[in-house]
């Protein structure tokens, strides 16, 4: 395999994000989260790299310090990690999104944050309402 440093990280660190934050939903799901850090990343509002997306402040709960997952690391043989690498490698490889939505929250989470519109829902998978703010 021929990758350089720069994509081994932008792999890396999306599925890690995946794995933390949408290990138990179902493969759309993974692939919908991921996706919403690909579209910050190319959107002016946010950092212009993964890293800087991802582990910007109070942005994915699972990087925030006090959050149980920041702490969170895959077994190499966790299916659940598998399938966090491939729905990045297929967001990443992807000529077109699979999702405009550049924001998601657990649709169980009351009260709603103070940005979310239900008009600006885009999809529904599993635990999650992804919106396009």
């Amino acid at each position: 395999m021929n990758i350089n440093a720069k994509d081994l990280l932008r792999l890396f660190m999306l599925s890690l994000a995946c794995y933390r934050e949408a290990r138990g939903e179902p493969q759309r799901g993974k692939r919908l989260v991921a996706q919403v850090i690909e579209n910050r990343v190319t959107d002016p509002r946010w950092p212009e790299t993964y890293v800087g997306v991802i582990t910007q402040p109070w942005q994915f709960s699972a990087f925030n310090r006090n959050d149980p997952n920041a702490l969170t690391f895959p077994a190499e043989d966790d299916p659940a990690w598998a399938s966090c690498v491939a729905a990045a490698q297929d967001v990443l490889s992807a000529i077109e999104p699979f999702t405009e939505a550049n924001h998601y929250v657990v649709d169980a989470l009351r009260p709603r944050p103070e940005w979310f519109q239900e008009e600006k829902v885009v999809a529904r998978e599993g635990a999650h309402v992804f919106l396009r703010l």
